[in-house]
């Protein structure tokens, strides 16, 4: 009598079964941990990471041997999210994003522990690059910013919050060279004054949200942005104690919203627009 052969997991389509189907109900961790089951799950592993759109590893904590694979077989991301990373080197950085040229997104927020020269794939290579997120990256210098304005175009989404190291004069020619900002977060740069809100008004007219809490600003460019930023839909301006209801009254009247908190008011609630 002829025996009949078991039937396993194995025998399904990998590339348009197990590894679009499947897989990506997995996480990372699950998918190093089937990685290491056999050579077949290895296989069919790397596949998946070949394949990958989006790499986010968020506070993660990931050993020399996953970041070299993740390297080795991610070749096609468009968003790569690293933020609160603490234990991130510029090395391996600055190798998964040479990988990676057609990167749509970068999220670097809160990784401490990078230096601007990691930045330099990405700026150079990533010639799609739409959003850049920085917040809180000391290491961010006025060099980086000017590097970012000669190499890159296409930058819709920009979050340098709390970069205190920039000067207000590389954020000028940032703000001229990408004049299709969407939106943008200068949250606790004490360096950006009204000068730049005046240059905000000039050249970002498809601006729809900034963030400018903490920042040296007044009623005057306040109300340059109200008067000449026609796509405005939402402003922040916390802790703004030279903006009044003069400024503020001519959004409210547009239609914008817009959120400011301080000292005293900070447990009235407040829509979310940041």
């Amino acid at each position: 009598m002829k025996r009949t052969r078991n039937i396993h997991i194995f025998d399904l389509y990998w590339e348009d079964i197990l590894v679009s189907k499947i897989m990506p109900y997995l996480s990372l961790e699950e998918c190093f941990t089937f990685r290491c089951v056999s050579r077949t799950c290895l296989e069919i592993v790397n596949m998946y990471l070949a394949k990958l759109k989006s790499l986010k590893m968020m506070n993660k904590v990931f050993t020399p041997t996953t970041f070299e694979v993740l390297v080795l077989n991610c070749t096609k991301l468009r968003l790569l999210n690293f933020s609160v990373c603490d234990t991130i080197t510029d090395t391996e950085i600055m190798s998964i994003l040479s990988r990676n040229p057609g990167l749509i997104t970068l999220n670097l927020n809160y990784c401490h522990t990078l230096t601007a020269k990691c930045l330099q794939p990405a700026i150079l290579y990533c010639n799609n690059l739409r959003v850049l997120k920085l917040a809180r990256c000391a290491w961010l210098t006025t060099g980086a910013m000017e590097a970012l304005a000669l190499h890159q175009s296409k930058l819709e989404e920009v979050d340098i919050s709390y970069c205190v190291n920039i000067s207000e004069g590389c954020v000028l020619i940032f703000i001229k060279k990408f004049r299709q900002l969407k939106t943008f977060n200068l949250e606790g740069n004490l360096q950006i004054t009204d000068k730049c809100l005046y240059t905000i008004s000039k050249y970002s007219n498809c601006l729809r949200l900034i963030n400018v809490s903490s920042c040296d600003i007044t009623d005057k460019g306040v109300m340059a942005l109200a008067l000449h930023c026609q796509s405005l839909e939402g402003l922040v301006v916390r802790r703004c104690m030279k903006v009044t209801e003069t400024s503020l009254r001519l959004m409210r009247n547009r239609g914008v919203r817009f959120v400011r908190t301080t000292a005293l008011s900070h447990m009235q609630p407040e829509p979310q627009l940041w």
